[in-house]
């Protein structure tokens, strides 16, 4: 990317597009006014804002029991414009259905638009009877879904890159309204000037988490636990709502709402290409991307090395896995001692935990049941900062329900650079222990920058998919953090022993580990780099251990 693109590609102004919609159900053309697109971040209308001008569609919303009466899975984790995802669907004998895709976003708040219609908005074809699964493999509980394909979805050349949803809709037969859907992500246009920013969707989490079938990388000792899972299934439309719906629809709607100059691709992609993160000027890490591999880790390690800026939520990059099948297939044995090839465990096992890219960690157990409510933040980092003063945020100040449901720590002395907490809080886990969530900016050596949330959650305050109230405050500070990280390239910073000396600022929220400290007023950095030292610390030094 130019300097000159990321100069001008955050600057606020609004405009008003004129959008022309073409029916994706009948063909035909439809004018009609647009209401103003407030293009907060740019100077000129991008993909995201021209895509997001256009009329949404409402009903592409699935309800998370769906997916028992017709359901299927893409040959593709994502596809670039002009190529096509194939679907494989497995339906009852004698229903008749139909596919309906669809493009998520903001849409005015309607939230999708409908793009097409397979084999008609108006027309349907026959459910095919499908084989049944294979049978688990005994020593790994790897199988797969042989379907055969059922229908073909050829994206677009001039697609607009992002979450896209195949809703698979019944409309005759015993089974008539019942829905299931497949996830596809669009990437950008490999010709097109790279986006600002880069949100990479954690596929290889959904696919770990997923029981369809029976199987998936937990439920240890049971039956139910394998070590290797396949792409070729349907996923679990709970665990995907619990997974998608709930952690990255928020931030989807948050950015393109405000107009983001922004891309998507998968995990699987920064496998295929690590080259592809340095082309963006910030890389966002969504969700909950815990199972990363080694390619994909090196891609992010070079990525800060070379001054692109990352940002993360938490528990992120946790599990090294590898691919298997063409990556069709997720391995991890969770313990390299009984890896057949001694590559699966936790990156802190060989050397590279999370912290040394992140500042932050998941920590053993700081978790806790999905659906239980989320904690309070509160501000520790100094009002001085310019994230925290443009959502006019002092210490002291509290964030409520935005943390969970599993979280990171700041590891003191674990990052090569500059770390600044900014908020900060302390949770039972599921073992019952005690553990801080930290929210810190890190800054490289390198002059690149991380935002670690240490939560997966903070969305819920930016959006208000699912009925939530944005919180004003933590969508002015992630507007002051979006701005600050895709401003041009600055020169590397000049750090001095005590800067590189990273817990020398960490201990803001040392209350999480004992510590006992000056009252914290109105420090600049500066002043926090010499009043805030760890020797210090009388409790809570030892480092807990890792989480499941």
């Amino acid at each position: 990317m130019t300097a000159g693109r990321r100069c001008t590609a955050f600057l606020a102004i609004s405009a008003t597009i004129a959008a022309l919609g073409l029916s994706a159900c009948g063909g035909s053309s439809r004018s009609s006014a647009s209401s103003p697109v407030h293009a907060t971040f740019a100077t000129a209308a991008n993909p995201v804002q021209r895509e997001n001008a256009r009329p949404g569609t409402p009903g592409w919303q699935i309800p998370a029991g769906a997916g028992t009466m017709i359901t299927g899975f893409a040959s593709e984790i994502s596809v670039a414009p002009g190529q096509s995802f194939h679907l494989h669907v497995a339906a009852p004998p004698g229903s008749r259905y139909r596919v309906l895709v669809y493009r998520l976003g903001w849409y005015r708040g309607t939230g999708g638009r409908l793009v097409m219609c397979l084999p008609g908005c108006r027309s349907s074809r026959a459910a095919i009877t499908q084989p049944p699964p294979t049978a688990p493999d005994s020593g790994t509980g790897l199988f797969r879904a042989p379907w055969r394909v059922t229908d073909r979805v050829e994206i677009p050349p001039d697609a607009v890159s992002g979450y896209y949803e195949a809703k698979l809709e019944i409309v005759s037969g015993a089974h008539t309204g019942a829905v299931g859907s497949v996830p596809l992500i669009v990437r950008q246009n490999p010709a097109a000037p790279a986006s600002a920013v880069l949100v990479q969707v954690p596929v290889n989490t959904w696919e770990a988490y997923n029981p369809w079938g029976g199987k998936s990388l937990y439920q240890f000792g049971t039956s139910r636990h394998a070590v290797a899972v396949s792409f070729d299934r349907p996923f679990d439309q709970r665990e995907f709502h619990n997974m998608v719906t709930d952690l990255e629809l928020p931030w989807v709607r948050f950015l393109e709402r405000n107009g983001i100059d922004v891309s998507y691709q998968a995990d699987v992609d920064t496998d295929v290409d690590p080259g592809s993160l340095p082309r963006h000027r910030l890389v966002f890490s969504t969700g909950h991307d815990e199972y990363w591999t080694q390619q994909m880790r090196d891609a992010f390690d070079r990525a800060l090395a070379q001054s692109t800026n990352l940002m993360f939520g938490s528990n992120n990059g946790e599990w090294r896995m590898r691919y298997a099948d063409g990556r069709r297939t997720i391995v991890e044995w969770r313990d390299p001692t009984v890896d057949p090839r001694h590559e699966n465990g936790y990156f802190t096992t060989f050397g590279e935990p999370e912290c040394k890219l992140m500042a932050t960690e998941h920590q053993w157990a700081a978790q806790r049941d999905i659906a239980a409510p989320p904690t309070s933040y509160t501000v520790v980092g100094p009002s001085s900062d310019p994230w925290l003063a443009a959502a006019g945020l002092k210490p002291g100040d509290v964030i409520p329900g935005v943390v969970g449901y599993e979280w990171d720590s700041f590891i003191p002395g674990c990052f090569a650079g500059r770390v600044v907490p900014l908020m900060t809080t302390l949770l039972r886990g599921s073992d019952g222990v005690i553990h801080s969530a930290d929210m810190v900016r890190a800054t490289a050596p390198s002059g690149g920058r991380v935002f670690a949330m240490g939560t997966m959650q903070l969305a819920w305050a930016l959006d208000d998919l699912a009925g939530r109230s944005p919180d004003p405050r933590i969508v002015a500070l992630v507007k002051a953090a979006l701005r600050d990280l895709t401003r041009p390239g600055q020169a590397p910073p000049s750090f001095g022993k005590n800067d590189l000396l990273s817990e020398r600022t960490v201990v803001l929220h040392s209350v999480a580990r004992g510590c006992r400290y000056p009252k914290l007023g109105d420090h600049d950095e500066a002043d926090l780099a010499h009043v805030l030292d760890p020797r210090r610390c009388h409790a809570g030094a030892r480092r807990p251990g890792r989480g499941p």
